[in-house]
């Protein structure tokens, strides 16, 4: 899940990780301080900027980015394990991340863009989230290259900030239909090979 911060994406995933048992999330690594919401090991794996540097040099992240002066990286291990095991992972990853994600794999990687109805909606939803105007204005500056990604991904949901049930429904039948997708294409390679072995 891609989009601008304050646009909702972890408000939807988590209700969306609710009705889904098998769905995972994936935690990426970040130096950023852990909020009262959060588990360690659950939505990130909270390190110091020297932990994220060690794991950056012994290659254990897939991609690495500087998101508003704090590290954030994708564990290569995770990844690749729940590839292995046909296990299903759900991530918040910035859009440059995201993009080197998709790229690395991208057979096996759906992108879905949220996006707040407007940037005044985006700027009432981080301060209730009680950000400081800096925060605000560092974020903001973000807003237009992160937006300029949307026509690159799968899937668009536009988050109305009263709608969290219609856009955590949205995701949830992208999920569905991305397995769905997923055991038509495994039926198709099983069905192609029956018949080249039957020539």
């Amino acid at each position: 899940m891609v989009g601008p911060a304050g646009a909702g994406k972890n408000a939807i995933m988590n209700e969306v990780l609710r009705q889904l048992a098998d769905l995972r999330q994936l935690p990426t690594a970040t130096t950023r301080p852990i909020r009262d919401t959060e588990q360690q090991g659950r939505e990130h794996q909270f390190v110091s900027e020297a932990e994220f540097q060690k794991m950056d040099e012994r290659h254990e992240l897939i991609e690495s980015q500087t998101v508003h002066n704090h590290l954030y990286g994708t564990p290569r291990l995770t990844i690749e394990n729940a590839m292995r095991d046909g296990q299903d992972l759900i991530a918040d990853i910035e859009v440059l991340g995201a993009t080197y994600l998709h790229n690395a794999y991208p057979h096996n990687t759906v992108l879905v863009f949220v996006q707040p109805p407007s940037v005044d909606d985006l700027i009432k939803r981080m301060s209730i989230r009680g950000e400081t105007q800096d925060e605000i204005d560092r974020r903001l500056q973000r807003v237009e290259m992160e937006m300029q990604y949307a026509p690159q991904c799968d899937y668009l949901i536009t988050n109305y900030q009263d709608q969290l049930k219609q856009s955590s429904a949205t995701l949830l039948g992208i999920v569905l239909a991305e397995r769905s997708r997923r055991s038509l294409e495994k039926l198709r390679l099983k069905t192609t090979s029956l018949q080249n072995q039957a020539i």
